[in-house]
């Protein structure tokens, strides 16, 4: 049986397991690495396998199943699901219910005490995650924009009062000890055709641009500076970091009963701290090993201690470059 013999697997910890019909669902944080990961173990273990017309799906020799490679959910590890549950605790908690008969009592009344918010009727909260919309960035030598980044852009649940009909808070929802926080395209920033915009975008991030080419090809090469100032590279960093987690934000990440991260952030002020960024923190991508180019250094933000990765890299297995630059957040 396949999924035996994959859970032996170092890698497969963590991932979840579903069988729908002959389909093997396997759901993990970041799918494309892990079935990176996979497809590199078969190709070792001299296991036959071939991607099907969806490629984020394999026939495998030998095996019943189709390997299906899945996120875990839209919104991180059980994302969609713990928003639908947090929107039941919050009304069940509006029309009287005790802390102890929901779901997440702990969320709930760390989310209540931070934002001061007294049990009320008249308050409801509504599930938007669909309304989110994309915020693409806008680069310049010093200075990232993301753009069409309003109030609301980034929230999963509303808290309303209805009497009024206004929204009093914004949530964005967690469920996971490492998660994304943004995710947007900036391939046309590094196989421009002009050589100083592919130099200009590889000096915003401190990337060696021989290196860059080395990785990905001979389009994405460029001269770029030898020494880089990365005190100053944190500080684009920080100034990025902020815009990527919204402005008038109720952060609410969930790393297990009893472990929230709840903050209420007016405007863009964000409490930043970023450390540990040197040559060594960048990883590029290299044939047999990984697809994708990394920036990885530590971080504080609003209090809690974070490992942060800037990951450049397509989204399915086929993709080629550095098509979008995701930004992963591991809680400590």
């Amino acid at each position: 049986m396949l999924e035996p013999q994959l859970k032996k697997l170092n890698f497969y910890k963590g991932v979840k397991f579903e069988v729908k019909g002959k389909q093997l669902f396997v759901r993990s944080s970041d799918r494309t690495t892990l079935q990176e990961k996979t497809e590199a173990y078969f190709k070792k273990s001299n296991i036959k396998f071939k991607p099907r017309k969806k490629v984020t799906e394999l026939d495998i020799t030998g095996a019943s199943q189709v390997l299906v490679f899945k996120p875990l959910f839209a919104k991180g590890a059980g994302g969609v699901k713990f928003e639908h549950q947090i929107v039941k605790d919050l009304n069940d908690w509006f029309k009287g219910a005790e802390y102890k008969d929901l779901l997440h009592p702990d969320t709930i009344e760390q989310f209540v005490k931070t934002v001061k918010l007294k049990q009320n009727s008249r308050y409801m909260a509504k599930g938007v995650g669909a309304a989110n919309t994309k915020r693409p960035p806008s680069f310049t030598a010093k200075k990232a924009t993301v753009t069409n980044n309003f109030k609301g852009k980034v929230s999963d649940v509303d808290v309303i009062d209805t009497k009024s009909n206004k929204v009093l808070y914004h949530l964005s929802l967690k469920f996971s000890k490492s998660f994304y926080i943004y995710n947007a395209t900036v391939i046309d920033y590094f196989k421009s055709s002009s050589a100083n915009t592919r130099k200009m975008i590889n000096e915003f991030f401190g990337f060696d641009g021989v290196k860059m080419g080395k990785a990905f090809g001979k389009e994405f090469r460029v001269e770029t500076k030898k020494n880089y100032n990365y005190a100053q590279i944190l500080t684009r960093f920080k100034d990025l970091l902020k815009q990527c987690l919204g402005p008038d934000i109720v952060l609410m990440l969930k790393i297990a009963p009893g472990n929230n991260h709840i903050d209420y952030i007016k405007g863009l002020n964000h409490k930043i701290t970023l450390s540990g960024l040197t040559k060594d923190s960048y990883g590029y991508a290299e044939k047999g090993v990984r697809k994708y180019n990394f920036i990885r250094f530590q971080a504080n933000v609003n209090g809690h201690n974070y490992e942060i990765d800037f990951q450049f890299r397509g989204t399915t297995a086929t993709d080629t470059g550095p098509r979008y630059l995701r930004i992963l957040f591991k809680a400590k």
